[in-house]
């Protein structure tokens, strides 16, 4: 797809497998996109199941003696000998190292020098020193943070590539990553507010990033026993903004509303409650809340006893004739595959068999 940069654009998953080659391939790669959208996160991923160590550069607050290093004036050589700074040791063996160079289109122009010969020759005046490769990442000129022109001779130093938010693939690595239910919940019916639009007078707007943040500011809050909707509406609005953070409200004030009868559902397998009554939003969001509590009962419940939480999520959505789209948003937004594997949910056959049928069978609405 064409794009004012003329860069090739790419999705988080193609992103992650071209950094790994490029790692592999000791080549560099550079990653520019909208801020909070998981440039740094894919580039750390690529180098851990690359099998190298990070090597963490804010190229923002680098100057150029941070890079290129000072003269040793100890040395008894005839000549100037420069000492390398510490985090950028001699190559001694085989390099197990990759640098990610985070905010290289904040990097000072006096930077470029030494930036140029690493990224070349993996050196720093003449001395090899140990990286295998460079991932360097950067935002996007529109986005006004500062950013300057980035040379072409640095540029021709690597691949390039434009990151596009892919919001179902973001999904699966927040259900891995502990993102909590609500607010994955919410997003899915609610995706305008997954990233924010481009607008240069915000100076809160919703981002992947910023909806993380309010995921583990949200489960901190629970654990320090904060639920007046109020504080919490302003604790997520902090990090994505008033207008996402009033429409996640409303999300919050059900789940508080139906919190109790979940936890008599899940826990003794009845509720004084009629599911029926419930308008299709509170329903969905009834489901999505059950599920998640069936899952945080089985995460925690050591026994032998656990799946019993999973058969009775099961025996509600066959009593109350649950709608099959609503089942699996609900079921999805908890679980995955991966999760099923690593939790051994698998030896529970009532809730594998459900998740399986529905997964195999569903046909989304568009």
């Amino acid at each position: 797809m064409s794009n004012i940069l003329n860069l090739q654009e790419i999705n988080q998953q193609t992103a992650l497998v071209l950094a790994k080659f490029s790692i592999d391939a000791g080549n560099n790669i550079f990653l520019f996109g909208n801020s909070g959208t998981g440039k740094s996160a894919i580039a750390m991923q690529a180098i851990k199941e690359c099998n190298y160590k990070i090597n963490y550069i804010n190229l923002s607050v680098i100057e150029r003696n941070d890079l290129c290093g000072y003269p040793d004036l100890h040395s008894n050589s005839p000549t100037i000998d420069f000492k390398l700074p510490n985090y950028l040791p001699p190559l001694d063996g085989k390099a197990d190292q990759v640098i990610l160079f985070d905010e290289v289109d904040k990097a000072s122009p006096e930077v470029l020098a030494p930036l140029l010969e690493l990224l070349q020759f993996k050196k720093i005046n003449g001395i090899s020193i140990n990286v295998a490769s460079c991932i360097l990442t950067g935002n996007l000129p529109s986005e006004r943070v500062y950013a300057n022109q980035i040379s072409s001779a640095l540029l021709d130093r690597g691949s390039k590539y434009l990151l596009e938010f892919n919001f179902s693939q973001w999904l699966n690595w927040a259900k891995l990553n502990n993102v909590h239910d609500l607010i994955l919940g919410f997003l899915q019916s609610n995706p305008d507010f997954v990233c924010g639009k481009d607008d240069n007078n915000l100076y809160a707007s919703p981002s992947p990033r910023g909806w993380t943040y309010a995921s583990n500011a949200l489960i901190k809050a629970n654990s320090l026993n904060i639920f007046e909707i109020e504080t919490i509406t302003q604790i997520i609005s902090g990090y994505v903004g008033s207008n996402a953070g009033l429409h996640f409200r409303m999300w919050y004030e059900y789940y508080r509303k139906f919190e109790p009868f979940i936890k008599s559902l899940i826990e003794r397998g009845s509720m004084a409650f009629n599911f029926d009554e419930l308008v299709p939003t509170e329903k969905l969001i009834f489901v999505i809340s059950t599920c998640f509590s069936a899952k945080q009962k089985v995460i925690s419940d050591k026994s032998k006893k656990k799946f019993v939480y999973l058969e009775r999520l099961c025996d509600f959505f066959n009593k109350y004739k649950v709608e099959k789209e609503m089942q699996v948003i609900g079921l999805h937004n908890s679980f995955s595959f991966d999760q099923i594997t690593t939790l051994k949910l698998y030896e529970c056959k009532v809730f594998f068999d459900h998740f399986t049928k529905l997964s195999e069978n569903i046909s989304f609405k568009k």
